[in-house]
């Protein structure tokens, strides 16, 4: 038995030095060989690849994959190679990145299976010993064109969206083509190519169901950029129309502010910004002028770039002078219609001033009610119905009730052509029938009605039912001392027959709504001290009498808050001023105006002076009814 033992031993040492002394051929980390000429042997030990994943995700257009991360104990030099399915499509430099040979293409992939999967080994030696590892590069597809919004005056689901290389040519034919979400959203993708103009055609607006018909309603923008979100609409079809236009210029000639952004704020995403609310009624003032005038001068197929309707709106703004800036403005209509050259019609001096006034008339009573949603409604009637009226302006067919309508009470027009209810809309200019009149005191003396003694005066307050009379005290201590109060009788201290709510008057705000119950003699008066409005009144009328009105300064020059009802300018809704109420003071070369909330009154204006419906003051002496103007 012990001799067995031994004899074991000596022949598994011999096998174990005959196999390299204990060395392992493949899980050891160590190698070694013997140097012939020096009978030395030297150990090696392997580099190894770190990286801490084996599939790297990339976006696609660029080179870049990955990089390796190898290193080897002995501090050798190291080389790297790629070999696999996919490997010929890489290099790998020196210190290891790895970078596609060609800029990758989603739409159009080169590895084996074409599916964006590309599969390639890299390895790694140190000279000695190699060591590989299998990698997987996915390429992602990375949106590339453009996207936003389409508006026209509402956002507009339907649309169809495309990037135009010819001029004018439309979306019809081009393969690559989009429709708008329902929130008027797009996402376009276009060639490497951005030369062209985004234009989108057609659609309909959710809101009211009404349809756009694609070879007429047409919007565009140009110089999209990528990576913005953009916004299609009439304010940027006018610039993308006109290369004489520009963004910031049309912004001036609108009074838009500044730091709006008309191809990439979308303005319905801030409406309580006053800046934001502003162009989004632009948007839908633009919207409806634009269509309106395509009802009436289709354009000319040979002149496409000149004689479109939104070339000549932008050339009209463009061109524009002076510091009104509402689209609506009553001036700038007349002045665009009567240079525009229509060539379907002859345009008279009637039609000239029905289209102007109809036009302007309907565009100022725009407003945006993020609530309600109505002003999409008012829209919709100024690009369908409004074009009916129009053209029978233009025909000759429109009778004298459908123009008056229009005129002087559109929100009932728009309210029956809508088949809206009765009284829905919100009348932007209902300051137009307000007037105020400013109140002083001399101690308990008297009061002092725009610097007319009240009790030493006659001064008489003239107002029609529908007027609203405003009394604003100069100063806190005039009402809060003198208690102002109106009556039917005269000096009535004691109140007895004051008048409240039911007849119009409200104490708390010095305001009087003229209603039917509203009685046809008032007078104001104090309700301590007697004697501070003795031979003043007010008197309820239906119709103003010239000669009753400012008796003792009948030669001021006047502006005027309301709409002109006669002249040139009718349908002008705003401040009209240089205005005087006897021809003797307009000069020898001047003309009519008459307007709808002062009917009996005529004013004139001197020839090339004034203006007709401006937005703001002129800083003249503000007309009101009544028949002291100042002592």
């Amino acid at each position: 038995m012990h001799l067995l033992k031994v004899s074991s031993f000596f022949l598994i040492n011999l096998l174990l030095i005959s196999c390299g002394g204990g060395g392992g051929s493949g899980g050891s980390s160590d190698t070694s060989y013997s140097n012939n000429s020096t009978g030395n042997t030297t150990s090696n030990s392997m580099p190894s690849i770190n990286n801490s994943t084996e599939i790297y995700e990339v976006n696609e257009n660029q080179t870049t994959a990955f990089s390796v991360n190898a290193d080897d104990p002995d501090g050798d030099s190291l080389t790297f190679s790629l070999s696999g399915d996919d490997g010929s499509l890489f290099s790998i430099s020196g210190s290891g990145v790895v970078n596609f040979i060609e800029v990758s293409d989603y739409d159009n992939p080169s590895d084996i299976n074409a599916d964006n999967s590309y599969q390639l080994t890299v390895s790694v030696s140190d000279g000695t010993a190699t060591v590989s590892k299998d990698f997987t590069v996915v390429v992602n597809n990375v949106f590339d064109g453009f996207s936003g919004q389409i508006i026209y005056g509402n956002k507009v689901q339907g649309a169809t969206v495309c990037f135009e290389s010819i001029p004018d040519s439309g979306c019809d034919g081009i393969v690559n083509s989009v429709t708008s979400a329902q929130d008027g959203t797009f996402s376009l993708e276009v060639s490497d190519s951005t030369e062209g103009t985004l234009v989108a055609q057609g659609g309909f607006d959710p809101s009211t169901n009404q349809n756009f018909d694609s070879l007429s309603v047409r919007m565009s923008l140009k110089d999209p950029v990528r990576d913005e979100s953009l916004v299609v609409s009439p304010l940027s079809t006018l610039v993308e129309k006109n290369q004489n236009s520009s963004y910031q210029g049309i912004k001036e000639h609108l009074g838009i502010d500044n730091t709006f952004m008309i191809r990439f704020n979308d303005p319905y995403s801030n409406l309580d910004s006053a800046a934001f609310k502003k162009v989004a009624k632009i948007d839908n003032q633009l919207f409806i002028l634009i269509e309106a005038l395509k009802s009436i001068d289709p354009k000319e197929t040979e002149d496409v770039l000149t004689d479109s309707v939104e070339y000549k709106i932008s050339n009209a703004l463009t061109n524009r002078t002076g510091s009104e800036t509402s689209l609506g403005d009553t001036t700038f209509i007349k002045k665009m219609i009567e240079s525009w050259g229509f060539d379907n019609f002859t345009l008279t001096n009637a039609i000239l001033e029905n289209l102007s006034a109809g036009l302007s008339s309907y565009l100022q009573k725009i407003y945006i009610d993020e609530v309600s949603q109505l002003h999409n409604e008012m829209t919709k009637v100024g690009t369908s119905e409004l074009q009916t009226t129009l053209s029978k302006i233009v025909d000759g067919t429109i009778d004298q009730t459908e123009l008056d309508s229009l005129f002087f009470d559109t929100l009932t027009y728009i309210e029956n052509k809508g088949s809206l209810v009765s009284n829905s809309l919100l009348d932007v200019e209902e300051n137009i029938n307000k007037t105020s009149y400013t109140v002083s005191n001399n101690g308990s003396s008297y009061y002092s009605v725009d610097g007319v003694n009240a009790d030493s005066t006659a001064l008489i307050i003239y107002a029609r039912v529908g007027d609203t009379i405003k009394f604003d005290p100069l100063n806190s201590s005039v009402f809060a001392a003198h208690p102002f109060e109106i009556s039917t009788s005269r000096d009535d201290t004691s109140g007895a027959n004051n008048i409240g709510s039911s007849q119009g008057w409200n104490q708390t705000t010095y305001t009087l709504e003229v209603g039917v119950n509203t009685p046809k003699i008032l007078y104001p008066h104090c309700g301590v001290h007697s004697g501070m409005y003795t031979n003043g009144k007010i008197e309820i009328v239906n119709n103003y009498e010239q000669d009753k009105i400012d008796i003792t300064s009948g030669s001021l020059g006047l502006e005027v808050n309301g709409t002109v009802s006669v002249g040139p300018y009718k349908g002008a809704s705003g401040i009209t001023h240089k205005v005087y109420l006897r021809t003797e003071d307009a000069g020898s070369s001047q003309h009519a105006h008459e307007f709808k909330e002062y009917p009996g009154l005529t004013f004139y204006m001197p020839a090339d002076q004034g203006y007709h419906g401006a937005s703001s003051s002129s800083g003249e002496v503000r007309f009101k009814p009544k028949s002291h103007f100042s002592e």
